[in-house]
């Protein structure tokens, strides 16, 4: 049913390579979830401050919308490795699936530079004091629409038996898998992540020293409601995916105590950074300390959500005839203990380019109407 698998053994063994992809899948997620929330919040705030005339909403969506340019970058390079380790544990299902739907996954790299200039023209007309609702509108559309192409991808790759269908349909790849229910669900938890994570990340840009108290608020207020919002939507989304799987794809959940246990902090820690968003918008716990637990939580939400979405990719796989822990491994530790090396290395620029931001002189992000 499978194409014939590479030749070329795996050159770590598969519970590193695993590990690795969830750590940096469950990364890409977050800055996805903080880009979804982000332009959802901008519009919101700057809509609000332009109809009522109130100049501390048009500042906080300022305050969201010149951080997006960023945040993109993070979400684009956070989102090559774990697509390499899925190349490289799962070459012949994802290839598949790839050139099955080839014209639409081609063209997500149009889409992206399309969003990235989107996020420009943001700032500018938030900055030119024009209303900006329809550009980042099209901006996080586009967003959403690439969210659908990748669910597409990830769950054409478990379905072998529709391939030669949709081949014989489309050799172009001009088409989108259809007949499997969990498509939207699986897309919309990711998305409905978006509001959980954006109004996180806004409570904790409310702690800029260098913001007004009125702008402060705004933001506190308005991301506390969004993550509400968004946690409540995320739980409903999970359960529905879950509720969809077949009986022995559950059985396979319910006998690894991995991804069952994956499944329960899951479901708690996105109940403990939406909790912990409500509360910090509502004013009972406004400290720094707080915003970051709150943030630390969401990530282990994704984390611990990518751990149960790979219980039910192997599990399904395993009932199509492929075993990702039976492929044959020839581990190449010299060039393993230099990828780590590089990998710690890069984390430690990171968290220095980090503090540098923080150390720098605050921006200047006042703006009229």
């Amino acid at each position: 049913m499978f194409p014939t698998p590479d030749p070329i053994p795996l050159p770590a063994p598969v519970w590193l390579l695993k590990l690795l992809s969830l750590l940096t899948l469950g990364l890409h997620f977050g800055a996805v979830m903080i880009l979804v929330g982000s332009l959802i919040l901008t519009i919101y705030l700057n809509v609000k401050g332009r109809a009522r005339q109130q100049v501390e909403y048009v500042q906080a969506s300022y305050v969201l919308a010149k951080r997006l340019p960023v945040i993109m970058t993070y979400v684009i390079n956070l989102g090559v490795p774990p697509l390499l380790f899925l190349q490289v544990l799962y070459g012949q299902q994802i290839y598949s699936s790839s050139v099955l739907i080839g014209s639409l996954w081609i063209s997500v790299i149009i889409q992206l530079m399309l969003a990235y200039w989107l996020l420009y023209r943001t700032i500018h007309g938030i900055e030119n004091r024009k209303p900006i609702w329809h550009i980042a509108g099209l901006s996080l559309l586009i967003v959403m629409g690439i969210g659908q192409i990748y669910s597409f991808n990830m769950t054409l790759m478990l379905r072998p038996e529709v391939w030669n269908e949709m081949y014989h349909n489309s050799p172009i790849g001009m088409q989108s898998p259809k007949g499997d229910p969990t498509i939207t669900p699986r897309w919309l938890f990711v998305m409905a992540g978006g509001p959980l994570f954006g109004g996180l990340w806004a409570v904790l840009l409310s702690h800029m020293a260098y913001l007004g108290d009125a702008v402060k608020a705004i933001l506190r207020r308005a991301g506390g409601l969004i993550a509400g919002v968004g946690g409540v939507l995320m739980l409903a989304m999970g359960y529905r995916v879950m509720s969809l799987q077949p009986a022995e794809v559950w059985a396979g959940i319910q006998g690894s105590q991995l991804h069952l246990y994956g499944l329960y902090a899951a479901g708690a820690t996105i109940a403990v950074a939406t909790l912990l968003g409500v509360a910090q918008g509502m004013g009972k716990a406004r400290s720094l300390a707080v915003s970051n637990l709150g943030i630390v939580a969401a990530l282990l939400a994704t984390i611990t959500s990518a751990i149960v979405r790979d219980g039910v990719r192997d599990f399904t796989l395993l009932q199509k005839g492929f075993d990702v822990n039976a492929v044959t491994v020839y581990p190449n530790w010299s060039v393993v203990i230099v990828f780590l090396l590089l990998f710690v290395i890069m984390l430690g620029v990171i968290y220095w380019l980090l503090n540098v931001m923080r150390q720098a002189t605050p921006p200047k992000e006042e703006i009229s109407i």
